[in-house]
């Protein structure tokens, strides 16, 4: 009785203590059912607002998830410290949340909030610390939580007066409308907007299938290894990590991998861009140890091999998936290529990535398919 009286005096001590406006850590046993309680974002006079505590990040080349727009925050408790790795990753300590805000820009003179508007840009709405709320339409905020037994994904749904969102780990469908420009007579696509559940999480976050833990995937030293554009601060993310004592070693950005930025008219070549938008599209399981190293096509910016990047390499297993076409890469046809017909298609069972997108990406399309046709050589 006495222990369990000096217990609970010690708990009260240092709830006391806590920052109430700090982020809130909770383990895995005392999970919220509402986004505002883990104090990462919350909503104030039609803003999105970001904690302070907390750093806002951008990738090079992001997954493409439906033309969706993603606001993604990181934070590390007082005290703790990520660290480089040789294999490319940052082994985030105890305690970090990670957190990736779904969201569209709402269509011009939109019929209600269903109706959103494509765009390639990178950002809209964001001023570096608040979204507006009455530009954009908030679909969904994933959290990847490192507790003490491994990483945990948790998918937020938003309610339709955007003030909350709530914890859904059955996944969640929303039907939506994307139209393809602000002109009025623009072309409008109706489409679900699948919310993955936490075994669908899993797919893409598992990065060794022999292995039960998770993983980040985004937020590795190449793709954030620039400048970080999402403040607007014009600093390397990296170092910025290292400004905040999240990082426990000065990283040497110029002798580190670095990402390409993906879309066209970048200065990057063709070749980085296109194996840098793979990467991250396509790698987390086409790699060895992933959910798709048994095809024996490798994706992740580690493949050197042509075979193994798909050059005249035939599919493992014939059928529909292959769209009848002989090789995944075919050198200067990508209307002969395996790689771009599951990129194009948009069917259940044949369309790549399987999880994440049910819409065509029409700009990765041509990318893969330019780097495609500039490839040399022929298949026997």
């Amino acid at each position: 009785m006495i222990r369990h009286l000096i217990l609970l005096a010690l708990a009260l001590i240092l709830s006391a203590c806590q920052d109430s406006t700090a982020p809130q850590l909770h383990t895995r046993d005392t999970i919220p059912a509402r986004l505002s309680d883990w104090q990462i974002v919350q909503v104030n006079d039609q803003q999105l607002v970001l904690n302070p505590a907390v750093l806002p990040y951008d990738l090079a080349t992001p997954l493409f998830s439906d033309y969706a727009l993603k606001l993604r925050t990181l934070w590390l408790p007082d005290g703790a410290t990520a660290k480089l790795t040789d294999t490319g990753s940052l082994d985030f300590p105890v305690g970090t949340v990670i957190s990736k805000t779904f969201y569209y820009p709402r269509a011009r003179d939109a019929a209600d909030a269903a109706d959103v508007q494509q765009t390639e840009q990178r950002r809209v709405a964001f001023d570096g610390a608040s979204l507006a709320l009455d530009q954009v339409r908030l679909i969904e905020t994933r959290l990847l939580v490192h507790q003490t037994d491994g990483w945990q994904a948790l998918p937020y749904v938003w309610n339709d007066e955007q003030t909350d969102a709530t914890l859904q780990i059955t996944g969640a469908v929303k039907r939506l409308r994307l139209h393809s420009s602000e002109d009025s007579d623009a072309e409008v696509e109706s489409f679900a907007y699948v919310v993955p559940n936490r075994n669908e999480c899993a797919a893409c976050h598992n990065l060794d299938q022999n292995q039960d833990t998770l993983s980040p995937i985004g937020p590795s030293v190449a793709n954030l290894n620039h400048e970080l554009t999402a403040d607007g601060s014009g600093q390397n993310q990296l170092t910025s990590l290292w400004s905040r004592r999240w990082l426990a070693e000065e990283p040497a950005v110029d002798e580190l991998p670095e990402s390409a930025v993906w879309q066209p008219g970048a200065t990057d070549s063709l070749e980085h861009r296109a194996r840098s938008y793979l990467d991250v599209n396509c790698g987390h399981c086409h790699q060895p140890g992933g959910s798709g190293d048994t095809s024996g096509l490798f994706l992740h910016t580690g493949a050197t091999l042509p075979l193994e990047l798909g050059v005249c390499k035939p599919p493992v297993a014939a059928g529909r998936g292959s769209g009848g076409r002989p090789y995944s890469i075919v050198p200067g046809r990508p209307e002969h290529s395996i790689l771009s017909f599951r990129i194009e298609s948009s069917e259940v069972g044949v369309l790549m990535p399987e999880v994440g997108r049910s819409l065509t990406h029409n700009a990765g399309l041509m990318l893969i398919n330019e780097w495609i046709l500039n490839q040399a050589g022929r298949c026997s």
